[in-house]
């Protein structure tokens, strides 16, 4: 692993994981299908960029540079972003306008570039959520933690396209396989791993490993990178 890495939980509910990273080498990290929505905020000499990442279904090559500085948002599931469809981000990223280093653009307003304060970070989060910019599906986290829903299949799935642009099967499979290479990485057997995840047999973990984050079990063992 050519960056060194490291993450916090946060209390809000509307995010995961704050993490940072600081790059030692050029390279590119193959980062995993997440369901979820991503902010990162580079800092690379005097230069800012921010970055605006919806909720991907595959593997995703992300370039990074010696001396680069990132902070990163993984939001929650059922996290969202109101000013655009989630279909329309579904897979995609894109760099928000910065009209200078101190400001970037997002749903018509400006906002404070954090750079990486986490108390700035979960400033800025809030202020999303205080301007009704980010919302909250509390019916897609329940559902994935597999708490009684009081709705009908079909209901569930509705929230779920709304939150994610994915139906609730998809976000399954991926959190599963998010949740597979976490294991293997802290050493678990990959038969072992299968069985208790629910995998038909080694070979479907395997290629659902592979199509989700691109490497297969053997090669997630030896991953230091994050999941």
């Amino acid at each position: 692993m050519s960056f060194l890495y490291e993450e916090r939980a946060s209390s809000s509910v509307f995010v995961d994981v704050v993490w940072h990273t600081h790059d030692t080498s050029d390279g590119t990290y193959l980062a995993s299908a997440d369901a979820r929505w991503d902010m990162i905020f580079t800092i690379a000499g005097e230069l800012h960029r921010v970055l605006l990442s919806g909720p991907s279904t595959q593997p995703t090559p992300v370039p990074y540079t010696a001396g680069n500085r990132n902070v990163g948002i993984r939001f929650a599931p059922g996290a969202y972003f109101t000013h655009v469809p989630v279909g329309s981000m579904r897979d995609r990223t894109e760099t928000l306008a910065m009209p200078s280093p101190g400001l970037f653009l997002l749903a018509g307003s400006a906002w404070p570039f954090p750079g990486t304060d986490d108390e700035l970070v979960d400033a800025l989060v809030e202020s999303f959520a205080d301007g009704g910019l980010l919302a909250h599906d509390d019916v897609v986290e329940a559902a994935l933690d597999g708490d009684a829903v009081p709705l009908s299949p079909r209901s569930v799935e509705r929230h779920f396209t709304h939150a994610t642009g994915m139906s609730p099967r998809e976000v399954r499979r991926i959190s599963r396989a998010r949740e597979a290479v976490a294991r293997l990485q802290r050493g678990e057997a990959i038969a072992a791993v299968a069985h208790q995840l629910g995998y038909a047999d080694q070979s479907h973990l395997t290629r659902e490993l592979k199509r989700l984050t691109g490497y297969t079990p053997g090669q997630s063992q030896g991953r230091g990178e994050p999941v």
